[in-house]
Protein backbone atom coordinates (compact mmCIF):
# COMPACT_ATOMS: atom_id res chain seq x y z
CA UNK A 1 0.00 0.00 0.00
CA UNK A 2 2.45 2.66 0.71
CA UNK A 3 4.55 1.58 -2.29
CA UNK A 4 1.44 2.64 -4.47
CA UNK A 5 1.05 5.74 -2.58
CA UNK A 6 4.80 6.83 -3.20
CA UNK A 7 4.30 5.85 -6.66
CA UNK A 8 0.97 8.36 -7.08
CA UNK A 9 2.93 10.85 -4.89
CA UNK A 10 5.82 10.54 -7.69
CA UNK A 11 3.42 11.28 -10.67
CA UNK A 12 1.62 14.35 -9.03
CA UNK A 13 4.82 15.45 -8.54
CA UNK A 14 5.96 14.54 -12.30
CA UNK A 15 2.60 16.05 -13.81
CA UNK A 16 3.03 19.49 -11.43
CA UNK A 17 6.90 20.04 -12.80
CA UNK A 18 5.32 19.21 -16.35
CA UNK A 19 2.61 21.75 -16.29
CA UNK A 20 4.97 24.40 -14.42
CA UNK A 21 7.24 24.18 -17.45
CA UNK A 22 4.41 23.70 -19.78
CA UNK A 23 2.92 27.65 -18.59
CA UNK A 24 6.86 29.17 -18.88
CA UNK A 25 6.63 27.64 -22.23
CA UNK A 26 3.12 29.46 -22.97
CA UNK A 27 4.01 32.77 -21.31
CA UNK A 28 7.44 32.69 -23.90
CA UNK A 29 6.61 31.58 -26.49
CA UNK A 30 2.76 31.30 -27.35
CA UNK A 31 1.87 35.07 -29.58
CA UNK A 32 -0.09 37.31 -27.17
CA UNK A 33 -3.41 38.29 -28.13
CA UNK A 34 -4.12 41.11 -30.57
CA UNK A 35 -4.21 44.39 -29.08
CA UNK A 36 -7.76 46.18 -28.80
CA UNK A 37 -8.73 50.02 -29.00
CA UNK A 38 -12.28 50.83 -28.10
CA UNK A 39 -14.09 52.92 -30.54
CA UNK A 40 -14.62 55.87 -28.79
CA UNK A 41 -10.86 56.27 -29.20
CA UNK A 42 -11.04 56.42 -32.92
CA UNK A 43 -14.00 58.51 -33.29
CA UNK A 44 -12.82 61.64 -32.85
CA UNK A 45 -11.05 61.06 -36.31
CA UNK A 46 -14.08 60.88 -37.69
CA UNK A 47 -15.89 63.54 -39.34
CA UNK A 48 -19.81 64.38 -39.20
CA UNK A 49 -20.87 62.43 -42.89
CA UNK A 50 -18.80 59.64 -41.90
CA UNK A 51 -18.28 56.84 -40.47
CA UNK A 52 -15.89 54.01 -39.18
CA UNK A 53 -15.87 51.03 -41.64
CA UNK A 54 -12.94 48.84 -40.30
CA UNK A 55 -10.35 49.49 -37.87
CA UNK A 56 -7.23 47.18 -36.61
CA UNK A 57 -4.73 47.90 -33.69
CA UNK A 58 -0.86 47.25 -33.49
CA UNK A 59 2.36 48.63 -32.52
CA UNK A 60 4.05 49.76 -36.02
CA UNK A 61 6.82 51.67 -34.27
CA UNK A 62 8.18 49.51 -31.72
CA UNK A 63 7.61 51.74 -28.96
CA UNK A 64 5.26 48.94 -27.15
CA UNK A 65 2.46 51.20 -27.48
CA UNK A 66 -0.68 50.92 -29.57
CA UNK A 67 -1.13 52.40 -32.82
CA UNK A 68 -4.63 52.29 -35.12
CA UNK A 69 -5.27 51.76 -39.02
CA UNK A 70 -8.82 52.92 -39.55
CA UNK A 71 -10.76 53.56 -42.43
CA UNK A 72 -13.88 55.79 -42.90
CA UNK A 73 -16.61 55.88 -44.93
CA UNK A 74 -19.02 57.95 -46.17
CA UNK A 75 -22.55 57.68 -44.30
CA UNK A 76 -24.30 58.44 -48.00
CA UNK A 77 -21.83 56.79 -49.84
CA UNK A 78 -24.50 53.60 -51.27
CA UNK A 79 -26.70 56.53 -52.16
CA UNK A 80 -24.21 58.69 -53.66
CA UNK A 81 -22.98 55.69 -55.74
CA UNK A 82 -26.30 54.64 -57.30
CA UNK A 83 -27.05 58.52 -58.30
CA UNK A 84 -23.41 58.64 -60.50
CA UNK A 85 -21.55 55.70 -60.16
CA UNK A 86 -18.93 57.97 -62.15
CA UNK A 87 -18.08 60.33 -59.25
CA UNK A 88 -15.80 58.42 -57.11
CA UNK A 89 -14.04 61.58 -55.28
CA UNK A 90 -17.09 62.37 -53.44
CA UNK A 91 -17.25 58.47 -52.16
CA UNK A 92 -13.73 58.00 -51.18
CA UNK A 93 -12.70 56.33 -48.45
CA UNK A 94 -9.91 57.64 -46.41
CA UNK A 95 -7.51 55.56 -44.71
CA UNK A 96 -6.29 56.98 -41.25
CA UNK A 97 -2.57 56.32 -39.76
CA UNK A 98 -2.92 56.84 -36.02
CA UNK A 99 -0.01 56.85 -34.00
CA UNK A 100 -0.06 57.04 -30.07
CA UNK A 101 1.85 59.58 -28.44
CA UNK A 102 3.80 59.53 -25.57
CA UNK A 103 1.35 60.93 -23.72
CA UNK A 104 -0.65 57.78 -24.09
CA UNK A 105 -3.14 59.72 -26.87
CA UNK A 106 -4.19 58.99 -30.91
CA UNK A 107 -2.75 61.71 -33.09
CA UNK A 108 -3.33 61.54 -37.38
CA UNK A 109 -0.02 60.74 -38.42
CA UNK A 110 -1.11 60.16 -42.13
CA UNK A 111 -4.38 60.01 -44.30
CA UNK A 112 -4.74 59.29 -47.85
CA UNK A 113 -8.03 59.31 -50.02
CA UNK A 114 -7.16 56.51 -52.61
CA UNK A 115 -5.40 53.69 -51.10
CA UNK A 116 -9.15 51.73 -50.38
CA UNK A 117 -11.44 51.43 -53.43
CA UNK A 118 -14.70 53.46 -52.84
CA UNK A 119 -18.42 51.95 -52.60
CA UNK A 120 -18.57 49.55 -55.38
CA UNK A 121 -15.41 50.52 -57.66
CA UNK A 122 -14.71 47.46 -59.79
CA UNK A 123 -17.60 45.43 -57.90
CA UNK A 124 -21.59 45.62 -59.06
CA UNK A 125 -22.38 43.40 -55.53
CA UNK A 126 -21.31 46.32 -52.88
CA UNK A 127 -18.03 47.28 -51.74
CA UNK A 128 -14.68 45.65 -52.65
CA UNK A 129 -12.90 46.10 -49.26
CA UNK A 130 -12.63 42.70 -47.48
CA UNK A 131 -10.29 43.59 -44.61
CA UNK A 132 -7.13 45.94 -43.01
CA UNK A 133 -4.47 43.51 -41.76
CA UNK A 134 -2.18 44.41 -39.73
CA UNK A 135 0.87 43.00 -38.50
CA UNK A 136 4.18 44.39 -36.67
CA UNK A 137 4.81 46.98 -38.80
CA UNK A 138 3.16 46.37 -41.73
CA UNK A 139 -0.07 46.09 -42.78
CA UNK A 140 -2.17 45.73 -45.96
CA UNK A 141 -5.71 46.69 -47.38
CA UNK A 142 -7.41 43.83 -49.19
CA UNK A 143 -10.13 43.67 -52.09
CA UNK A 144 -11.87 41.20 -53.08
CA UNK A 145 -14.90 41.27 -56.03
CA UNK A 146 -16.94 39.48 -58.35
CA UNK A 147 -19.12 36.46 -58.67
CA UNK A 148 -17.92 33.37 -60.80
CA UNK A 149 -15.39 35.99 -62.19
CA UNK A 150 -13.23 37.20 -59.62
CA UNK A 151 -10.84 39.89 -58.88
CA UNK A 152 -8.47 40.70 -56.22
CA UNK A 153 -5.84 43.12 -54.65
CA UNK A 154 -4.05 42.82 -51.85
CA UNK A 155 -1.42 46.27 -50.95
CA UNK A 156 1.38 46.17 -48.33
CA UNK A 157 2.93 49.10 -46.85
CA UNK A 158 5.76 49.09 -44.49
CA UNK A 159 6.74 51.18 -41.96
CA UNK A 160 10.82 51.79 -42.03
CA UNK A 161 11.32 52.28 -38.55
CA UNK A 162 14.99 54.38 -38.46
CA UNK A 163 13.74 56.69 -41.12
CA UNK A 164 10.28 56.90 -39.72
CA UNK A 165 8.28 56.83 -42.87
CA UNK A 166 5.53 54.66 -44.59
CA UNK A 167 6.60 52.55 -47.61
CA UNK A 168 4.29 50.76 -50.51
CA UNK A 169 5.82 47.13 -50.45
CA UNK A 170 3.83 45.25 -52.40
CA UNK A 171 0.83 45.49 -55.11
CA UNK A 172 -0.96 41.64 -55.74
CA UNK A 173 -3.32 41.60 -58.23
CA UNK A 174 -5.02 38.55 -59.85
CA UNK A 175 -8.24 37.70 -61.64
CA UNK A 176 -10.00 34.15 -61.78
CA UNK A 177 -13.48 32.33 -62.31
CA UNK A 178 -13.98 30.29 -59.65
CA UNK A 179 -15.16 27.47 -62.26
CA UNK A 180 -11.87 27.46 -64.02
CA UNK A 181 -8.74 26.69 -62.22
CA UNK A 182 -6.56 26.66 -65.55
CA UNK A 183 -7.82 30.69 -66.24
CA UNK A 184 -6.02 32.52 -62.92
CA UNK A 185 -4.13 35.30 -64.02
CA UNK A 186 -1.82 37.05 -61.36
CA UNK A 187 1.07 39.57 -60.72
CA UNK A 188 3.22 40.58 -57.74
CA UNK A 189 4.86 43.94 -57.66
CA UNK A 190 7.00 45.02 -55.04
CA UNK A 191 9.57 47.88 -54.36
CA UNK A 192 11.91 46.20 -57.80
CA UNK A 193 9.34 47.42 -59.90
CA UNK A 194 7.70 51.06 -58.37
CA UNK A 195 10.97 52.27 -56.07
CA UNK A 196 10.01 53.53 -52.93
CA UNK A 197 6.45 55.61 -52.96
CA UNK A 198 5.31 56.73 -49.29
CA UNK A 199 2.31 56.19 -48.35
CA UNK A 200 0.42 59.26 -48.94
CA UNK A 201 1.72 59.14 -52.81
CA UNK A 202 -0.11 56.31 -53.14
CA UNK A 203 -3.34 55.77 -55.82
CA UNK A 204 -4.87 52.66 -56.53
CA UNK A 205 -7.02 54.06 -58.89
CA UNK A 206 -4.04 55.46 -61.50
CA UNK A 207 -3.34 51.70 -61.95
CA UNK A 208 -6.34 49.55 -61.46
CA UNK A 209 -6.39 46.35 -62.25
CA UNK A 210 -10.14 46.24 -63.51
CA UNK A 211 -9.44 49.67 -65.53
CA UNK A 212 -6.08 48.74 -67.13
CA UNK A 213 -7.97 46.00 -68.29
CA UNK A 214 -10.87 47.83 -69.47
CA UNK A 215 -8.88 49.81 -71.77
CA UNK A 216 -6.79 47.68 -73.30
CA UNK A 217 -10.32 45.47 -74.22
CA UNK A 218 -11.18 49.33 -75.82
CA UNK A 219 -8.51 49.11 -77.94
CA UNK A 220 -8.45 45.96 -79.42
CA UNK A 221 -12.25 46.72 -80.17
CA UNK A 222 -11.50 49.74 -81.59
CA UNK A 223 -8.71 48.27 -83.89
CA UNK A 224 -10.81 45.17 -84.64
CA UNK A 225 -13.69 48.28 -86.03
CA UNK A 226 -11.00 50.05 -88.07
CA UNK A 227 -9.89 46.49 -89.52
CA UNK A 228 -13.73 45.78 -90.24
CA UNK A 229 -13.96 49.12 -91.92
CA UNK A 230 -11.26 49.11 -94.43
Amino acid sequence: MKNIITILVLLITCISTAQKKKDLWLKDYVVKEKPKVPIQEVTPFVGEDQFVITYSAGDFNGDTLTDVIAVLGDKKEVDKQRKDSNKEEEIRRPLLILKRNDQGVLELMHKNDSVVYCYMCGSANGSPLTSILFTGNTFAVQHEAGKSNRWTRLITFEFDREKEVWLLKKDATSKYNIMNRKGFESEVKTQDDFGFIQFVNVDVYEDDLIKKRSKKNDRIEKVNVKLTTD
